[in-house]
């Protein structure tokens, strides 16, 4: 039991200390916020600019010039579509990324497994937490958001994670991960639940699998690319709020938005990319 519990310290730790200290806060406060926002953007930058080592590695035959451009010319469409559509790519957003949780969470498990286990996280918080999705969301999008889709996020995070815990080798395993993570949601809010789920699970577990299977660390080139998403999203906050009357909450909110921004602009390629890889490595 304890083998099989080890990998997922981190996140149920963090879920215990998340659960401790948010129970008193409210769950849009500009520092509840400031912080996450930090957890979420310092966990997932790593992780992803461990792209370039896999791209690296992937492409020794000539292609990887083309990769990187067809990688970077997919994230600035990310970022095109957002001005245009942001609810639209949104909702496109929030189903791949509940693949992608899923195949990289457990590579090995099948695909009932994967999807379940993704559609759960992205899911669960519209139950448990609808108000604080709501709010979140209408940050993301600056517009409000349609009830509807926050209903039918809780329709298909309780059917997953029904689906998951029934699916899993281990249902005690499965039902415990989802039992905190669904518990972190009702008590702390959404935002500090999915930053637990994405710094201490999904991001750790992510880049020690590739490392292993590559067997590189890369720590000068995620340091380098890490320092270059935190310049342009420091510059895109300071650019959104240049003209208006500064305020805590304002900065906090466009730091919360341009985060999520960047971060959904560089997970579709580096989605795409992951797929790929996987088909190459297995």
């Amino acid at each position: 039991m304890r083998s099989a519990v080890k990998p997922y310290g981190g996140f149920l730790l963090g879920s215990a200390i998340a659960l401790c200290i948010a129970t008193g806060m409210v769950e849009q406060s500009s520092l509840l916020i400031l912080s996450c926002s930090a957890l979420i953007l310092l966990a997932g930058l790593p992780h992803g600019a461990y792209d370039w080592v896999i791209m690296r590695a992937c492409y020794q035959d000539g292609r990887l010039a083309a990769v990187i451009l067809g990688y970077l010319a997919l994230a600035l469409s990310v970022l095109g579509l957002w001005w245009i559509a942001p609810q639209a790519l949104l909702i496109a957003f929030l189903t791949y990324s509940a693949f992608h949780f899923g195949d990289s969470d457990f590579p090995n498990a099948s695909r009932l497994h994967q999807v379940s286990w993704g559609m759960a996280i992205i899911g669960l918080p519209g139950l448990l937490a609808a108000a604080d999705v709501e709010a979140l969301f209408s940050l993301l999008t600056q517009g409000s958001t349609a009830p509807m889709l926050i209903d039918l996020l809780a329709v298909l995070g309780s059917l997953a994670a029904v689906v998951h815990v029934a699916a899993a080798p281990r249902r005690w395993l499965s039902l415990a991960l989802l039992t905190v993570y669904g518990a972190v949601c009702w008590a702390s809010g959404a935002l500090l639940a999915f930053a637990c789920y994405f710094a201490l699970l999904h991001s750790p577990v992510h880049l020690a699998r590739w490392r292993n299977t590559f067997n590189q660390q890369g720590s000068k080139i995620i340091l380098a690319l890490s320092f270059a998403v935190i310049a342009a999203i420091a510059g895109a906050v300071w650019i959104s709020t240049s003209g208006i009357a500064l305020t805590v909450e304002t900065v906090n909110q466009a730091t919360f938005r341009y985060t999520f921004i960047a971060l959904a602009a560089l997970t579709v390629p580096h989605m795409v990319l992951l797929s790929i890889a996987n088909a190459r490595v297995q």
